[in-house]
């Protein structure tokens, strides 16, 4: 085995214990990928944002704008070459035959679950949500087919890592509240996700091209997001919306609090993820500079946090809590552009290499401070 697959072998199977997320679909697929060896910075190498395109009815303006353009899925396979199953079972004995079988086969499994059902939640017996929780193999060789389940959960609300009984996840996962979730989603229930590794290039192969590709595609990918960054002008248009006519959202529906407060959650777990994208990009790339630029993205982060949380204190307050929220919204938007300009500078905005591919190599990135 050469070098390079035995410090694959050492890093599987000891996810960083460090590692959590703002938001649960990010902290299910960082865990993974750490299990699998892989660094899940690459989560955080986008932030910009885009207009749905999806018909799905909205009741605040901030719900017209997409965060994501991509998916875990696709930027964990992008960058490494992982592959992800989703599959919907017909029913818990279903599902549990092949949750069993991937764990045999030392794969951790993403669950979806209902929070109502969950112990370790906040949400326990009061309120129905949909989440996501990592299942992943027992240590040793000393493994039960019948037993309780180890549970990972790396989401920064509900940070757990222990047991739950089998009758109990089964429920979590079968729940008929999995089937409503959040707008536009699809059913839920009994649903996996398992993310595997594909075929590695040789280890001479990749030794040998690593260490440069790895250089530049960091560096493509935070220059070319930075050059695309457009965002914060369609932020500042839904602040000036909620502005104009607030009355017309002082009131939300169940849903509609839900989806708003979850806009600006996730927006909060990515500006932290760009942290964690930006501080690798600064190791790799050798630019001090972007220390500072994932600072940056940590203050944007706990700015969205604090929007998040006064909207759903306050926002039942009136078109003056409305304002307030318009407000935040449009100096956060400031500060976002005014980041994107410095990172522009870090990394050179006029960088002809911006634009072209990102090499496809698979496996490419270790975590920082790895052997190279």
């Amino acid at each position: 085995m050469d070098s390079e697959g035995a410090e694959f072998v050492e890093q599987q199977g000891s996810p960083d214990p460090e590692f959590s997320a703002l938001d649960c679909i990010s902290a299910t697929f960082g865990i993974t990928a750490l299990w699998l060896g892989r660094d899940p910075s690459v989560l955080g190498d986008h932030w910009g944002y885009h207009r749905r395109t999806d018909a799905v009815d909205c009741e605040w303006p901030v719900e017209h704008l997409g965060i994501h353009r991509r998916t875990p899925e696709e930027i964990l396979h992008e960058w490494y070459g992982l592959t992800a199953d989703h599959v919907q079972h017909a029913d818990t004995e279903q599902a549990e035959e092949y949750i069993r079988a991937q764990l045999r086969d030392g794969n951790p499994v993403i669950a979806w679950v209902d929070t109502f059902h969950v112990p370790h939640s906040s949400f326990h017996l009061q309120q129905h949500h949909s989440h996501r929780i990592v299942i992943r193999p027992e240590d040793g060789d000393d493994k039960e087919d019948t037993g309780p389940f180890r549970i990972v959960d790396r989401y920064q609300g509900s940070l757990y890592d222990g047991s739950m009984e089998r009758g109990t996840l089964f429920t979590a996962m079968s729940s008929d509240a999995l089937g409503e979730a959040r707008r536009g989603d699809p059913d839920w229930r009994n649903r996996t996700v398992v993310v595997k590794a594909g075929t590695p290039d040789s280890g001479e192969v990749r030794a040998a091209v690593r260490q440069e590709a790895q250089r530049e595609r960091f560096r493509s990918a935070v220059a070319s997001t930075a050059r695309s960054f457009a965002g914060a002008d369609l932020v500042a248009a839904c602040a000036d919306e909620l502005r104009a006519v607030p009355d017309d959202f002082t009131s939300l529906s169940p849903v509609g609090t839900i989806e708003v407060s979850a806009w600006f959650g996730e927006l909060a777990s990515q500006r932290a993820l760009n942290a964690r994208f930006l501080r690798a990009a600064a190791e790799t790339c050798a630019i001090p500079s972007l220390h500072d630029r994932a600072a940056d993205a940590e203050a944007l982060s706990r700015r969205w946090e604090m929007t998040r949380n006064y909207f759903f204190l306050r926002f039942r307050r009136g078109s003056v809590a409305v304002r307030r929220i318009a407000d935040l919204i449009t100096e956060t938007a400031t500060m976002e552009r005014e980041w994107n300009e410095k990172l522009r500078t870090s990394v050179g905005g006029s960088d002809p290499r911006a634009d072209e591919p990102l090499p496809n190599v698979p496996g490419l990135l270790v975590p920082p401070g790895a052997a190279s």
